[in-house]
């Protein structure tokens, strides 16, 4: 009891230095970021305020979603992470488009809309790589209940915004003036929810896997009520049928996070009893339960029709006898179906990989892979990189790290990122996709 009592007041000052610094840490942020684009929203944090206006100023084409005004053609709307953000920060000129800017040139899209966002590369070191969740609420619920979760960590979830954020600012947006011709929906998510969940116990990770593509298809869902609802109505109208096109969403496999450069040059280490071999083997699994989860939900999904809408009746006169009546029925509303793109994704970076491989070894497999020219000088090390030895004349200095003089021989802009070839070879086969109409549905003949 005594030794209780007397454990107290060392107890609360370790608390009341726990707070200062804390305190301390808040204020440095708020004053050493003045000019930064997310300056704003850590004084914000720091004060202890809301964050309004989201984060939309982290997109390049918020202007564009500002003056979206429709018109024929095809409008690619894009929800995801950084493999489709579009922005381009100082210093960062060779990181070239995203991919989904480039698919938008192959098929000629018409307009796009960029909701995907990044964590701003001058938040590094201070903060953790980290990137869009699928949800931020499942993710903060799942790592809370690892052990080893830091406070901070579940706080910077909400810099980010996440898929039912970015299409709520989507769906809040004022209809175009004029209705595109058809509307295709790109996704890509779940790089960083595997990052994450890898670190926990297995179980815990499986558990916020699963619930984060439940989520998907939750949003999907909304996403196409809003389609169906507000933006391609199938009724008839003045005796004219309006043509609606298929709802018809994008979505690329799930590439393993382990294979690209942050894996073992940025990521944390994991403390004891966790190893770098068991978060590694987590990674795998995950993104294995993750690819195949989706790859049945897609199909399940696609074929699913949506509710009904509720039948409005409006009873006639008295006595009205319509048995032999010559009025035409009342128009039934048509069905919008559903239909994915679903790429392939892991399959050409690993093609690309085992081609830079077998060329150097000067070996070739059964399928023809190191019979042709890698297009990379390295599949391994990022454009952008730590400084080694004092060989760093005409590098561009990004924060702390330096920028290569030839970015298109990389595979890897950064440690998390693809390079801009890379880039344009996965927007030219979603294209060639999109153009021949491959989705799920003309695949299986429905």
């Amino acid at each position: 009891m005594f030794a209780d009592a007397g454990s107290m007041p060392a107890l609360r000052k370790r608390l009341g230095a726990s707070i200062v610094l804390t305190l301390l840490s808040l204020v440095s942020i708020f004053l050493l970021l003045p000019t930064s684009r997310v300056s704003t929203r850590l004084q914000k944090i720091a004060l202890g305020t809301t964050i309004d206006g989201s984060l939309w100023s982290w997109s390049s084409s918020y202007e564009e979603v500002e003056e979206d005004l429709g018109g024929e053609g095809t409008r690619l709307v894009i929800f995801g992470d950084s493999w489709v953000d579009d922005t381009i920060e100082s210093g960062q000129d060779g990181k070239g488009k995203s991919w989904a800017d480039y698919l938008c040139e192959e098929i000629n899209c018409t307009s796009r809309l960029n909701f995907a966002a990044s964590q701003p590369f001058e938040s590094w070191p201070s903060f953790p790589p980290t990137g869009v969740m699928t949800s931020n609420s499942i993710h903060e619920a799942t790592i809370s209940k690892s052990k080893y979760t830091i406070a901070l960590e579940i706080a910077e979830l909400s810099l980010l915004p996440d898929l039912a954020t970015q299409i709520h600012s989507y769906i809040a947006l004022p209809l175009p003036t004029q209705r595109p011709t058809e509307t295709i929906f790109v996704l890509s998510l779940g790089f960083w929810d595997i990052y994450d969940f890898s670190r926990l116990d297995y179980p815990i990770g499986q558990n916020g896997t699963d619930n984060s593509i439940k989520e998907i298809f939750k949003q999907l869902d909304i996403l196409y009520n809003h389609f169906t609802t507000n933006l391609y109505s199938a009724n008839i109208t003045d005796g004219k049928e309006i043509t609606a096109p298929s709802f018809r969403v994008i979505i690329p496999r799930l590439f393993d996070p382990t294979l690209l450069p942050g894996w073992l040059t940025l990521r944390p280490s994991p403390p004891s009893p966790s190893s770098v071999a068991e978060q590694q083997k987590n990674a795998v699994y995950l993104t294995e339960r993750w690819n195949n989860i989706m790859e049945n939900q897609v199909a399940q999904w696609v074929v699913t029709p949506p509710t009904p809408a509720p039948q409005k009746f409006e009873q006639g006169p008295p006595h009205e006898d319509i048995r032999n009546s010559n009025e035409p029925s009342q128009p039934t509303d048509r069905i919008i179906q559903k239909d994915v793109f679903y790429y392939d994704l892991p399959k050409l970076l690993l093609d690309v990989i085992i081609e830079h491989n077998l060329e150097d070894e000067g070996l070739s497999d059964a399928s023809g892979l190191g019979k042709g020219e890698s297009l990379f000088e390295s599949v391994y090390q990022p454009c952008v990189h730590e400084a080694e030895g004092d060989d760093t004349d005409g590098l561009i200095d990004l924060n702390g790290m330096l920028v290569c003089k030839g970015p298109e021989d990389y595979l890897f802009w950064d440690s998390f990122n693809l390079g801009a070839v890379v880039k344009g070879m996965i927007g030219k086969e979603i294209g060639e996709m999109v153009i021949r109409n491959k989705t799920l549905r003309n695949q299986w003949g429905h």
